[in-house]
């Protein structure tokens, strides 16, 4: 789903064992996560999950219920909780949509710029 230049997080369930998928698609060149990305030796999907984390512990959300299992680019969870998941999409949709957001968790993450 595109907005402007990003594209938006998306919780699916599955049909085969009714778990919720949380997928954030690659989203288009941006210079601040490739330069996050190639100083910190990660795959964006990789990124994603570290700032969602980080915005998940600074929201109290509980995420141990998670499997986290990027595919590159590409970020993916899966849980069978679906309020979880939910609060998990606004988190990653605040992060690609909101700048100042985005650099708040960058910063509580302890990333290297």
């Amino acid at each position: 789903m595109e907005t402007g230049k990003v594209y938006l997080c998306r919780v699916e369930r599955s049909k085969i064992n009714g778990n919720y998928t949380v997928w954030l698609p690659e989203q288009p060149d941006d210079d601040f996560v490739d330069l996050l990305v190639d100083k910190n030796d990660l795959l964006q999907g990789e990124l994603w999950e570290i700032l969602l984390k980080t915005g998940a512990k600074d929201s109290n959300l509980d995420v141990s219920k998670v499997y986290f299992a990027p595919e590159g680019d590409v970020f993916v969870s899966y849980t069978s909780d679906y309020e979880l998941s939910k609060n998990m999409e606004k988190i990653l949709n605040e992060l690609i949509s909101n700048q100042e957001y985005f650099i708040n968790m960058v910063h509580l993450s302890g990333f290297k710029l």
